[in-house]
């Protein structure tokens, strides 16, 4: 159903409505949404508002995943939203400085990594996306340095978060992405994990081989099944210099390895993505189910 269509049924339910008046509370919407709504997903939040009969879903099959090729231009992918690293700066041959920030997206055919550029990079906050349903239009997928597919969002992309066409059980729960601490074995390589940090421990230094010097941080990862050490390495512990005891913390992709004492722990080096959060995602995903 085209933005027309749906003005057109607005105006038919509610006559009342001239369609200047309706064309404004659309516009209204979107200036509200800040970005994270289209024009015609606006005009859809607004027809549910205002008690329009369901509009249905767009005819258009939605694109999975494990479609997309390297090379695909103006892609529109629909998923749920599984990591959001910090912002990242750079600088571009004419030596500007340039911003991106890269996610983590699953939906149920696959994972994979967005990296949203410039102004794209700045608008959107890791609490306001972790766990939630988004749509990112308009991008072009390449392959990344290391091989891997990525979608790419600039300056003629969008991303719209929790899109009202979409509903909740379309996509797998974020919570199904995750390991509970407890369930945690040597034999599952790599793990998702979100607890809340208990104790962090100083930092320590030691001296490789080579001369150098490098660094070691622990912490206590706590969830409601059990604790967890996690040790943070190098890069990683000068990227999370600022954690205490109290915040949330999102590992993605953890190391599971056994420690010296036989238990296991989640090593984070560079390889491995982690962020501190203000918010824990899980109450949002479990809010999301309640309803």
């Amino acid at each position: 159903m085209s933005l027309e269509d749906i003005i057109q049924r607005i105006l038919s339910s509610h006559p009342n409505l001239s369609r200047e008046e309706v064309l404004k509370m659309i516009q209204q919407k979107e200036e509200t949404a800040k970005g994270f709504l289209t024009r015609e997903s606006a005009a859809r939040a607004l027809a549910a508002e205002l008690g329009v009969e369901p509009l249905g879903k767009p005819s258009k099959r939605r694109l999975a995943l494990r479609d997309l090729v390297s090379g695909l231009g103006d892609v529109t992918v629909t998923a749920r939203v599984l990591f959001v690293s910090p912002i990242q700066t750079f600088t571009r041959s004419d030596e500007t400085e340039g911003k991106l920030r890269r996610l983590f997206i699953a939906d149920q055919t696959g994972e994979l990594r967005v990296v949203l550029w410039d102004d794209k990079a700045e608008m959107l906050q890791a609490e306001k996306l972790v766990g939630k349903i988004a749509r990112f239009s308009h991008g072009y997928v390449r392959r990344g340095f290391n091989g891997r597919l990525e979608l790419n969002i600039g300056s003629r992309g969008t991303v719209e978060v929790d899109p009202p066409d979409v509903c909740e059980d379309d996509l797998p729960p974020f919570t199904s992405f995750l390991k509970k601490i407890n369930g945690i074995t040597l034999e599952n390589g790599t793990v998702n994990v979100v607890g809340i940090i208990e104790e962090a421990y100083p930092v320590t230094t030691f001296n490789r081989k080579d001369g150098s010097e490098g660094k070691v941080r622990r912490l206590r990862l706590k969830d409601d099944t059990g604790e967890i050490m996690v040790v943070l390495w190098n890069k990683r512990v000068d990227a999370l210099s600022g954690i205490k005891s109290g915040t949330y913390l999102q590992v993605f992709r953890g190391k599971v390895r056994e420690s010296l004492n036989g238990k296991v722990e989640l090593h984070v080096d560079s390889s491995v993505d982690a962020m501190v959060l203000n918010e824990n995602p899980l109450n949002l995903d479990q809010a999301h189910r309640k309803h």
